[in-house]
């Protein structure tokens, strides 16, 4: 059964909510489960046959399947790859090349760093390029995925004077796999992001931030998506 993770600092002096992990129905996207079915990927491929699927259906897709850490940078349109509803024929497909199609015309950009494939927005702002590269001294987190994520989000947040702690609900389940991550004297946000994603089952990192100052703690958050409840079947529709 899946559950609800409560996380707080008691000398918060504000606090927000972190969204809770999107849920998605069955078809070509996926649904959580408990303990999903996991079968032989060996050549870590990509099948995802959809006739109306977005681009972020198909990065989600991608990373279940083939179980790599992925970044998502969100740029000053938030929404600009669930926005477009496409047709994918993809059969068999590498990672790198099922990502890439995945950003066509999107204005996205692929990289890897660490080991970690991240998509970067075309239109990132100064500010949101700031939060990305933040530099924090000395972090260490131990939890689930999720809940280091809210670590690291709650760091973020001191550190740009946001707020001097954080509160908030965060989907988990009671076999969550827990890590520990050691001490990082110098990491920037994107840095931890990729370390934390790269654990256990691996997950996906998003990085949403206000395209401008705000004193809004909630406009900015790091989230992880944990590849642990979901299948690595391929995505067909029919």
């Amino acid at each position: 059964m899946l559950r609800v993770f409560a996380i707080s600092l008691l000398f918060s002096l504000r606090s927000g909510c972190l969204r809770a992990q999107n849920i998605q129905s069955d078809g070509c996207k996926t649904t959580a489960k408990f303990a999903p079915a996991i079968v032989t990927n060996p050549f870590a491929t990509v099948t995802f046959e959809c006739t109306r699927a977005t681009p972020l259906d198909l990065i989600r897709a991608t990373g279940r399947q083939t179980r790599i850490p992925i970044g998502l940078v969100l740029g000053l349109d938030p929404s600009a790859l669930e926005k477009p509803q496409r047709s994918y024929d993809l059969v068999g497909m590498t990672a790198q090349n099922a990502l890439t199609e995945a950003l066509r015309d999107t204005g996205y950009s692929l990289r890897e760093e660490d080991g970690v494939h991240v998509l970067r927005a075309g239109d990132l702002t100064p500010s949101q390029e700031n939060y990305l590269y933040l530099h924090y001294t000395n972090f260490q987190s131990s939890g689930t995925m999720a809940e280091m994520a809210a670590d690291l989000t709650g760091w973020m947040w001191t550190a740009t004077h946001l707020a001097s702690g954080y509160g908030g609900s965060i989907l988990g389940s009671t076999n969550d796999e827990r890590f520990t991550l050691e001490e990082m004297q110098s990491a920037t946000t994107e840095e931890i992001a990729n370390k934390i994603v790269s654990q256990g089952s691996k997950g996906m990192w998003i990085l949403r931030t206000a395209p401008s100052d705000t004193h809004d703690p909630s406009d900015y958050q790091v989230e992880v998506e944990h590849y642990q409840h979901y299948s690595n079947r391929p995505n067909v529709e029919f």
